[in-house]
């Protein structure tokens, strides 16, 4: 609250420079947190390389080996058997990676957060391992939430494929005036995923800085919180800066690819960095995620504030 009674708005960049600022506050926290996400998508990367890559990699000389050969010949059916048998392999453990990547991912997203939101509300005592604790006590919440928003996510990406199916069956019907309204839903829906992709991020943090808060209220709750002047654009803008980043940094990736054909050394430590970089993004973006949940809750307590002593006073002069 500002003097006189005024309330003092924060400014537009206030939350990116919060998140920019906060791990300066416990370093040796977000020191930590720093070098799980680093270690975690190495090995990540690493499982990748040594468990999916092979079998693409044999897909695809096997598949250019039956290109060149004679469909008469044994050679032919075998190496469609192998194809066959790669093939497979290449799905179930495709499904097996996936499936511990996004388990690995919920769990350093919601570490991240339990350290941002510890941090953003002055429990600066934490270290990793007591972090690790409140976490581990906490942890229904949070992880229901991911799941919940994860699964309205999936449900809404289905329902923008649909309208696109819908879209192109339109326009070879050619039935234009059904087209252009399609489209128009379309273009809206595309628009509006950016604001729900939002809204399920911040439900989050608010399952994380708000227990007993988790799911649908979560979500709910920060639908409420979005409330308010300039909330959306500061939405827009926080995705802006993120996708900015995270393409800034992919020439890394690249290099880091094409080194590792001539020299090995040199493409592992391209790709390290890479790794570290982006882990700097994600820390950067709980954070500043964390800061806009907080500047959200101080103004809307503050508005709240605001009525209750406007009402009491308009009763007084009753």
């Amino acid at each position: 609250m500002a003097t006189g009674g005024q309330r003092s708005t924060p400014s537009f960049f206030n939350f990116l420079k919060e998140g920019l600022l906060l791990p300066a506050q416990n370093p040796r926290l977000f020191a930590a947190v720093f070098a799980i996400i680093v270690a975690s998508t190495s090995l990540l990367l690493l499982g990748h390389s040594l468990a999916v890559k092979p079998l693409l990699d044999e897909i695809s000389i096997d598949t250019k080996a039956l290109n060149s050969t004679d469909p008469r010949s044994p050679d032919f059916m075998h190496l469609i058997q192998e194809i066959q048998v790669d093939a497979r392999d290449l799905m179930i453990t495709s499904a097996v990676y996936v499936l511990v990547s996004l388990i690995i991912g919920w769990v350093i997203r919601i570490i991240v957060l339990f350290a941002a939101v510890a941090t953003c509300s002055g429990e600066l005592q934490h270290t990793f391992a007591s972090l690790l604790g409140k976490a581990k006590a906490q942890l229904k919440g949070p992880i229901l939430t991911l799941a919940f928003v994860c699964a309205l996510e999936i449900a809404y990406l289905a329902l923008v494929a649909a309208m696109a199916g819908l879209l192109f069956f339109l326009m070879i019907k050619r039935y234009l005036a059904l087209l252009f309204v399609c489209a128009l839903l379309v273009i809206v829906a595309s628009i509006f995923a950016v604001y729900f992709s939002f809204v399920c991020s911040l439900s989050i943090v608010v399952a994380v800085a708000e227990p007993g808060c988790h799911g649908a209220g979560a979500v709910g709750r920060a639908l409420r919180l979005m409330k308010g002047k300039g909330k959306l654009l500061q939405a827009v803008f926080f995705i802006f800066v993120t996708v900015v980043l995270a393409a800034a940094f992919w020439p890394v990736y690249t290099l880091a690819k094409t080194c590792a054909v001539t020299n090995m050394a040199l493409g592992l430590l391209l790709g390290l960095l890479y790794t570290a970089l982006m882990a700097a993004v994600q820390v950067f973006a709980s954070c500043a995620m964390t800061a806009f949940y907080y500047e959200c809750k101080g103004s809307t307590e503050a508005l709240a504030t605001e009525y209750i002593q406007v009402s009491t006073e308009e009763q007084i002069n009753v």
